[in-house]
């Protein structure tokens, strides 16, 4: 039997992007990766109906026929360019959404989603654990990885810091206190992404200088995964879902340092998560955190790491339904 051609779509957002292809490679099939970039117009992607109007005039050439079997495809800037290749396939193609559609769910074949989305319940509509990941296998550490890692003494406790994002900020002095506290003798490594404060990064640039048993990485070396494998406990910021799965997924005792709400998420989302009215439609971080704290997957800094008991393999899971389809 033919196998089915399966595009995959992806942007510019590396945990996004992540997941795509972690569902991809689970079903252990060929597929195609077709980088989405966007024009001016994208910004209005979540009122269109099927259209390639956002897409750059590059990225629109990557996309003809023959039209595939099935699309993944995540972030709301791809929610119309993904219907629009199923009607230029005269409805054949299967459309698999990962996330918050924003639309009706039921305009795509299965949604894989997480709980800080308000996606409601349906046949179609697929609720994980955490969020799917690349890394349930560690990568193998370089040469130069392995190095890194040998001048860092066991035991050693991970830092995954992220930045702010919609409704919510870091609370960069707990941070800066929470680092300059850390427990004497036990190293520290500390991760942040694109999103950090660079004055945060920089007043930990100067903590880290004074305490030889720490590290600072703000580049792409040692990888974030290999990181994860090395360590024997992670802290990670509330802002990421796919930190904190990834985290989880380790099996390592993982703690969730909280954020906060800005003045636009206390007016918009209010002091507690909420399941009915307008406002339960909009993501809510609270939802993916309370549900983690409350199936033992994680402890805070507060109460300290905890180790998660073992949880569905959400790759499979996602995976199983997607089969289905085809």
């Amino acid at each position: 039997m033919t196998e089915p051609l399966i595009w995959v779509l992806i942007g510019e957002r590396t945990g996004d992007n992540n997941q795509a292809l972690a569902l991809a490679e689970a079903l252990g099939l060929p597929f195609e990766v077709k980088r989405l970039d966007y024009n001016a117009l994208q910004s209005l992607s979540v009122w269109l109906p099927p259209t390639a109007i956002t897409l750059t005039k590059a990225a629109r050439a990557g996309l003809e026929g023959p039209w595939p079997d099935l699309v993944i495809a995540i972030g709301r800037r791809s929610v119309p360019v993904a219907r629009w290749i199923k009607r230029q396939s005269g409805g054949r193609t299967r459309l698999v959404r990962i996330g918050h559609p924003r639309i009706d769910p039921t305009l795509f074949d299965v949604v894989i989603t997480t709980r800080q989305y308000p996606v409601p319940p349906g046949a179609n509509v697929v609720l994980l654990p955490v969020a799917m990941s690349r890394h349930l296998e560690p990568p193998e550490p370089s040469a130069a990885e392995e190095k890194w890692l040998d001048a860092v003494p066991t035991p050693r406790t991970l830092l995954a810091i992220g930045g702010a994002t919609k409704y919510w900020t870091l609370p960069t002095q707990r941070i800066e206190q929470t680092v300059a506290e850390h427990e004497p003798g036990r190293s520290l490594i500390i991760v942040t992404s694109r999103r950090t404060d660079p004055a945060l990064v920089e007043c930990l640039r100067g903590i880290v200088a004074a305490r030889p048993e720490f590290r600072l990485v703000d580049g792409p070396s040692p990888r974030f995964a290999v990181l994860m494998a090395a360590a024997d406990e992670i802290f990670v910021t509330g802002d990421s879902v796919s930190m904190l799965s990834e985290a989880v997924l380790t099996g390592k005792p993982v703690a969730l340092i909280p954020i906060e709400q800005d003045d636009k998420g206390r007016r918009a989302l209010g002091p507690e998560p909420r399941e009915t009215g307008p406002d339960a439609r909009r993501r809510d971080l609270r939802r993916f955190w309370n549900y983690l704290i409350e199936q033992g997957m994680v402890g805070t800094i507060d109460s300290g790491p905890k180790r998660a008991a073992t949880i569905p393999n959400p790759n499979c899971i996602a995976a199983e339904a997607v089969r289905l389809l085809l």
